[in-house]
């Protein structure tokens, strides 16, 4: 045995970590008193292994993240479709009406001259036409009879290449109202329910940043992808037709549900997000055409069934998937969110009364700032006590740092948490 005496300064002593050391012990061994005591009189009334506070809460199904996410997918898709309808009704486009006007122009001329109709019967449909767009100057050169046709086809040309801008722009609003609708309802869903509103800001400001430059991509190139596969091209097949729209759709559901991986920071996260939004895009666009088809063509009904499937997917594809990917999570079983779950996505994820806290537990003087943290290590996940005033609780001890095993009940102030996890459990 060395004989080399170890020194130790009264500075040592007094140090601001060894205080802090010495305060955390004492409060572990009182908070060990206070669960023998808990303990003890629970034993007394046949209650053994009672947790220093019990505030029993029943699980809300409404809580469950499939259940919530796919209603707010609904609830965005029916806004977004409102805001668009809103939009076209508002601001009519005056490119795709010149489209429309002259495609039925030429379809009447064509009957015309293939016999199919009568004489009287094109100018009575022509006639009807020009009053249905009497306000149009596409209208006027059609309408003008000492015009030839290339006279007509010149300034028809014209007249487009003025308006294609403004349509390019109309697009590209209709599009940001969709994507903002949609990013920002699906996104805010998750901290909405945990009512996390620091999160519901930035989630939301994220999506609508996000949804802003899916509209500007769709625009600029989805549509392009579009009309390469067949889409809006006379006499493509109907399922050539349904593949383009569902195409272009899913590539736009991209941008609607990444915004809280984004806000994360997280590449799990987004990846979820990604797949999800692209899932119910590819599922709202199959809908578009066959509904067209069989309903009248009413191009209204078609937009209505098709955003609300595209929302109702994305809700149900990101929760599914997010159900699918978790190692670990937690179950609140008691207190003012009981039956939430949170996935367990950051390293580490703090528990607490802060809003900056992944698991914000509200309203529970109990609870300290950042109460307690979940490590992910290898092989699995540990708990650890962050709090000076009051103690984390793992199956009813006091602990400061533990491992979590599945099955494990963990108390932070008046709320309690089951710990689950997968086999196998990777570390990210």
């Amino acid at each position: 045995m060395s004989d080399t005496k170890i020194a130790i300064t009264w500075d040592d002593v007094n140090s601001p970590e060894v205080e802090k050391r010495l305060e955390r012990q004492t409060a572990l061994q009182k908070a060990h008193e206070h669960y023998l005591q808990q303990r003890s009189q629970a034993t007394t009334t046949g209650q053994a292994g009672a947790a220093p506070i019990v505030r029993p809460g029943r699980s809300r199904f409404w809580r469950h993240r499939l259940f919530y996410t796919a209603v707010f997918g609904l609830l965005a898709g029916i806004l977004a479709w409102a805001a668009s309808e809103g939009f076209r009704v508002a601001v009519p486009n005056r490119y795709l009406e010149m489209v429309s006007l002259v495609q039925q122009f030429n379809d009447i001329q064509t009957k015309k001259a293939n016999n199919e109709i009568l004489d009287f019967e094109a100018e009575s449909k022509l006639k009807t036409l020009y009053e249905q767009h009497s306000e149009s100057p596409y209208t006027r050169i059609l309408a003008d009879q000492s015009l030839s046709f290339d006279q007509q086809k010149k300034l028809i040309h014209e007249h487009e290449q003025k308006d294609v801008l403004i349509y390019k722009l109309h697009q590209f609003i209709g599009y940001a109202l969709i994507g903002l609708f949609f990013a920002t309802v699906l996104c805010i869903a998750e901290p909405l329910m945990s009512r996390h509103w620091r999160s519901v800001v930035i989630n939301g400001a994220v999506a609508m940043v996000v949804a802003t430059v899916g509209a500007l991509i769709m625009v600029l190139f989805f549509n392009m992808i579009y009309v390469k596969l067949g889409g809006d091209q006379r006499g493509a097949g109907f399922v050539r037709q349904v593949i383009a729209r569902s195409v272009m759709w899913g590539l736009f559901g991209l941008f609607l549900t990444i915004a809280p991986g984004l806000a994360m920071w997280n590449i799990k996260r987004f990846s979820i997000g990604l797949i999800g939004g692209f899932v119910g895009g590819l599922a709202g666009g199959m809908f578009f055409d066959p509904v067209m088809r069989y309903a009248g063509h009413n191009d209204v009904l078609s937009r209505f069934i098709g955003l609300v499937a595209i929302g109702l997917a994305s809700g149900i594809a990101t929760g599914l998937l997010e159900s699918a990917a978790k190692a670990g999570w937690l179950k609140v079983t008691s207190g003012l969110i009981a039956g939430k779950q949170f996935i367990i996505y950051r390293n580490p994820t703090y528990i607490g009364s802060s809003p900056i806290c992944e698991i914000y537990l509200f309203n529970d003087a109990a609870v300290g700032a950042h109460h307690a943290a979940i490590h992910s290590v290898r092989g699995g996940y540990e708990i650890e006590d962050l709090n000076d005033h009051s103690q984390t609780y793992l199956n009813g001890r006091p602990i400061i740092r533990a491992r979590l095993r599945g099955g494990d009940e963990i108390q932070v102030g008046s709320s309690t948490f089951i710990f689950q996890e997968r086999k196998q459990t990777v570390v990210f």
